[in-house]
């Protein structure tokens, strides 16, 4: 019976295979804390999934993630010194407790009348045991026979659980072919795989060890469900097949002719895997200046789609194979031989396109073109060819041509993994290395690193250093319904301790001079926003939001110099019809002695107004523009905007173009973002093999978890210990152990 479990629970994996590429959550950089604060540059173009209108973030505290190597080896150091502690505390418990012992002994020795009925009650528990040791054995207690077993030694229960039952109203044997048929709603049960087998009947012939259904068969795990015409498990040889299979996993219907499964492998014949639910994948570059359109209301009446104009039409994947592997530290997918479709209208043929994700499916990436545009790199655009490293990481290699002010070539590499994000390219148009990463240490501790990038450094700005490297602590609490409902109170902190060395690229700097130094810096930020008015009316696409932001800033630098900023403010969200703007006004206190002028120096001002607006002329063209003003002048540079970006989107609602110019950074700034609607959308194949189906998704690398200290586990223990009150019983189902078992 455990051959026929192996084999069941190769074809069940056919229900979570689905799921493993279809529309799992995928990351950008920025994504790794949120979606604006973390990268200035758009490098790629990334596929996210989106349900409804909202984004998902992928959350890097999740538990579902691999621990980075700081936090595995804090819990180890944890657990060492819990361990200790909690040996030294039930060691403590057992002496106080041998210490009672003594002690209640002692009083009873000393106390002649409880001594007294100890005695009684020893001497009638010493007659008792004396009496059945006389009458062991005799007819009028046990009937002794050859049958008695005599059990000796340490004797332990021990429960079976049951391979295989089957459930059905009639069974017949037929003796010649030495062959079981189960008919009237046959049902097999797979107690330890949680799964089913249905059917209209079933045979088990115990020569050849074949187990066979037929007619509207049924493999059912949980709540998901493999469809069939026919299925047959052959034991000997540990291999199954299924005819006309059909299955739904997350939004796809498959189909397929034959599915077959041996030893490591699953295999479907002629089949496709269709969408039948709207979902919208995603693929975009970031919008610069904080601009989104996708924040404005619209109403349905005023979406535009691409297929408006050509037709309701879904993509079509057509390939010779695919290939789904399960590998150690990565699972991948591979179509060959593949054209893709629009509608009827053939798009491109391709060889070979690989995607790789880890087994959390924290990143995607695939063999696609990169195209967008980097500070000191310009405009770029490249094939991409991909590698997998050890420990479920990959690296993309990019050769690209890139044009900033002339025409050059370069490439770049991108490495992922669960916890790190790096991207490291050179461009020949500037002559210029450009790196930026950023590695989870761990729930809310983090290393990020540039040469010649923009970080974050919160409400002081995005700001580029000739190269930096900084640890920083990151946590944000939101406290609901403050002041009323739907007022919440938002605190933001962020301290970090690193190295930082002054750039020499002079853009927006003016006369601040350039000094050639570096120097380590800790700094601490805040941020408190707390919202004061709220309304909105969908049907009138009116929006009004009212908060108060209070933000400081405090920085110590190796050279013993300081920085301090503080400023308080209004800031107001708001929408009327196809206008959106965001506005906010702050007035600052601050004292800044910087050593690094050109990299964090405080440039807004002591009163400072910071404008968005985005205005949606029709249904193909928006407009977006993004400033920061500084009212007081006395700005470092000299100058009074401090941010001054605009944007102009181009096409319908779901297949956008994107250009744009940053006048501080003098960046240019092109991309597309794509949100179509894939229903209908399908991939037809001749042949899909799935290798190592039991390693997709799951990785042989376990987390570390903190064992309980002494009191947690004194707790648990006591809650095991308290029995319920049974107030009743109710016998639902009682099973017959006489019934035919296979």
């Amino acid at each position: 019976m455990k051959k026929i479990n192996k084999i069941i629970t190769a074809l069940i994996i056919i229900l979570s295979t689905g799921n493993a590429f279809a529309a799992g959550d995928t990351y950008t950089p920025y994504d790794m804390d949120t979606m604006y604060d973390v990268y200035y540059e758009a490098p790629v173009i990334m596929p996210l999934p989106e349900t409804e209108d909202e984004r998902k973030i992928i959350n890097m505290s999740s538990e579902t993630k691999v621990n980075p190597m700081f936090k595995q080896m804090r819990i180890k150091i944890t657990n060492f010194f819990r361990a200790k502690e909690n040996a030294e505390k039930e060691k403590m418990m057992k002496e106080l407790q041998e210490e009672f012992m003594d002690d209640e002994e002692a009083i009873i020795d000393n106390d002649p009348n409880i001594k007294e009925i100890s005695d009684t009650k020893s001497t009638k528990q010493s007659e008792t045991e004396n009496n059945i040791d006389e009458n062991a054995g005799t007819d009028e207690n046990i009937e002794a026979s050859e049958q008695t077993i005599e059990l000796m030694g340490q004797v332990q229960e021990q429960k079976a659980e049951n391979d295989v039952i089957l459930d059905c109203d009639n069974i017949v044997y037929d003796e010649v072919k030495d062959e079981l048929e189960a008919i009237g709603s046959p049902v097999l049960v797979f107690p330890p795989q949680k799964v089913s087998l249905k059917a209209d009947k079933m045979t088990y012939n115990k020569s050849s060890n074949i187990l066979k259904a037929y007619g509207n068969v049924e493999l059912i795990k949980e709540n998901s469900k493999i469809y069939g015409d026919y299925i047959q498990i052959n034991m000997n040889e540990e291999n199954a097949f299924m005819d006309n299979v059909k299955f739904k996993q997350a939004n796809f219907v498959v189909n397929t002719r034959k599915a077959t499964a041996e030893n490591d492998k699953i295999i479907l014949d002629e089949g496709n895997m269709t969408s039948d639910e709207s979902y919208r994948l995603d693929l975009r570059t970031r919008m610069i200046g904080g601009q989104d359109f996708s924040r404005m209301l619209i109403d349905d009446d005023e979406r535009s789609y691409l297929s408006d104009t050509i037709g309701d039409v879904p993509f079509k994947i057509k390939a010779e194979e695919v290939k789904v592997e399960g590998k150690k530290d990565h699972d991948t997918i591979t179509l060959k031989k593949g054209t893709v479709y629009y509608g009827d209208k053939k798009l491109f043929r391709f060889k070979r396109f690989t995607a790789h994700t880890d087994k959390d499916q924290s990143y995607f990436e695939a063999s696609y073109p990169e195209l967008g545009s980097r500070s000191r790199l310009g405009m770029f655009a490249g094939p991409g060819f991909m590698f997998d490293l050890p420990n479920g990481s990959v690296v993309k290699a990019i050769p690209f041509l890139n044009y900033k002010n002339d025409l050059g070539v370069g490439g770049a590499l991108k490495y992922r993994s669960a916890n790190n994000v790096t991207d490291f390219a050179y461009g020949s148009a500037e002559d210029i290395f450009v790196l930026k990463g950023r590695q989870r240490l761990d729930d809310k501790l983090y290393l990020q690193y540039g040469i010649n990038s923009y970080m974050d450094d919160g409400f002081m700005g995005r700001n580029m250093a000739k190269y930096a490297a900084e640890i920083y602590y990151k946590d944000e609490t939101l406290v609901k319904d403050t002041l009323a409902k739907n007022l919440d109170l938002r605190f933001r902190q962020k301290a970090g301790i690193g190295y930082m060395h002054n750039t020499d690229y002079n853009k927006y700097f003016g006369n601040i001079p350039n000094k050639d130094i570096g120097t380590t810096r800790f700094k601490y930020i805040a941020d408190i926003e707390q919202s004061l008015y709220k309304y909105e009316n969908r049907e009138k696409l009116q929006l009004f939001d009212l908060g108060l932001v209070l933000q400081g800033s405090a920085a110590v630098y190796g050279t013993g110099d300081t920085q301090f900023v503080g400023r308080i403010g209004p800031r107001i969200h708001s929408q009327y019809k196809r206008w959106m703007q965001d506005i906010g006004y702050f007035q600052a206190a601050y004292d800044d002695n910087t050593p690094l002028a050109r990299f964090d120096t405080y440039r807004y001002g002591r009163s400072s107004v910071y404008i968005r607006e985005a205005l949606r002329i029709n249904k193909y063209l928006a407009v977006g523009w993004s400033g920061n003003i500084n009212l007081s002048n006395d700005s470092p540079n000299g100058k009074m905007f401090q941010e001054n970006a605009f944007i102009v989107s181009l096409g319908p609602d779901d297949f956008k173009v994107n250009l744009g110019y940053d006048f501080i950074r003098q960046q240019t700034y092109f991309s597309f973002a794509i949100a179509m609607d894939m229903k209908g959308s399908s991939l037809d194949y001749k042949k899909m093999e799935i290798k190592n189906p039991d390693r997709i998704a799951n990785s042989d690398t376990k987390n570390e978890k903190l064992i309980p200290t002494f009191e947690e586990a004194q707790e648990a223990k006591m809650k095991k210990q308290v029995k319920p009150v049974l107030k009743y019983a109710e016998v639902i189902d009682i099973q017959d152990p006489d019934r035919e078992q296979l």
